[in-house]
């Protein structure tokens, strides 16, 4: 869902300025809209500050994982990708607890 993420927000914000929608148009725009937040939601909860911010530029932004590495410079690539780990174990916890997955 992470990586669906930036996908599922700008989905459901071109549905949301459209006049008219289909049926399934409407459910496809309520359903991203859902997930999208709680996705937001789960990212803002990581307790860890630096954790945090490396999740939201990697994924709420959407930038790369070679962007990420080079955006955080001052800590190593392994460390980048420790803190994505702990980051898509804390997302995948809430989202687990809320409903969203099983």
């Amino acid at each position: 869902m992470l990586k669906r993420y930036l996908r599922m927000r700008q989905t459901s914000e071109a549905l949301s300025n459209r006049v008219l929608l289909t049926e399934k148009e409407q459910q496809v725009k309520v359903e991203y809209q859902q997930k999208a937040d709680a996705i937001e939601m789960a990212v803002k909860l990581i307790q860890d500050d630096d954790v945090r911010r490396v999740m939201e530029f990697r994924f709420v932004r959407g930038n790369t994982r070679w962007g990420t590495v080079k955006r955080f410079g001052s800590i190593t690539d392994r460390s980048v990708d420790r803190r994505i780990v702990r980051g898509v174990e804390s997302v995948a916890e809430t989202l687990k607890l809320i409903g969203q997955i099983e």
